[in-house]
């Protein structure tokens, strides 16, 4: 029985050695796509796809900069019939610095993935992404990772302001930047 428990752990063993993270002083591509499940008082999930690019400092640790695509869908103040604050459904645009930090240099490889930028589209402002992940190598260079994060957003929305007279239900609305926030769940694959 030992023989075979020593077995299954060498052949484990040059299993996880053979597709470590080895790679240094090189290009690295990100892309990742998933779903935001928005929480706070703007709960409003969203679709992401981002992508990364950047440098490999060491096996541990990558710097780069990259943009998405965030497809927000409309929104509306919900249990009103005048909505107090609305936004249409855009397709919003971060461009972001990337950081990320590999615990080991492992197959299986837990990580911490930091982007912060802002949004370039739609007067939005601020984006701000912190997840936790795993990264599944699939040879030195190649990977899949899933992360589960918290973003935080600034977006422009439209607010009630006023009606325009006291016989009609038209009314006005101004331009203000709130701050969205929710949880982030992404499936990547990393070059």
């Amino acid at each position: 029985m030992k023989k075979v428990l020593f077995s299954l752990a060498v052949l484990l063993a040059s299993q996880m050695l053979s597709a470590q993270n080895t790679s240094s002083g090189c290009y690295r591509g990100f892309i990742d796509g998933g779903y935001t499940i928005g929480v706070g008082d703007y709960d409003f999930g969203r679709f992401e796809i981002n992508t990364s690019h950047g440098y490999q400092i060491n096996p541990f640790f990558f710097v780069g900069g990259g943009l998405g695509l965030h497809f927000m869908p409309e929104y509306k103040t919900k249990g009103m019939d005048i909505p107090l604050d609305q936004r249409e459904s855009k397709v919003d645009i971060p461009l972001f610095a990337n950081l990320r930090a590999n615990f080991s240099k492992g197959k299986i490889t837990p990580f911490i993935d930091g982007k912060a930028g802002t949004y370039v589209t739609n007067n939005g402002d601020l984006y701000l992404n912190l997840s936790l992940g795993c990264r599944f190598a699939l040879n030195e260079k190649q990977a899949v990772n899933v992360l589960v994060g918290y973003t935080t957003e600034k977006l422009e929305f439209e607010t009630f302001k006023s009606f325009v007279s006291y016989k009609s239900m038209n009314y006005t609305t101004y331009s203000r930047k709130l701050n969205t926030e929710g949880i982030s769940i992404k499936v990547g694959f990393e070059f």
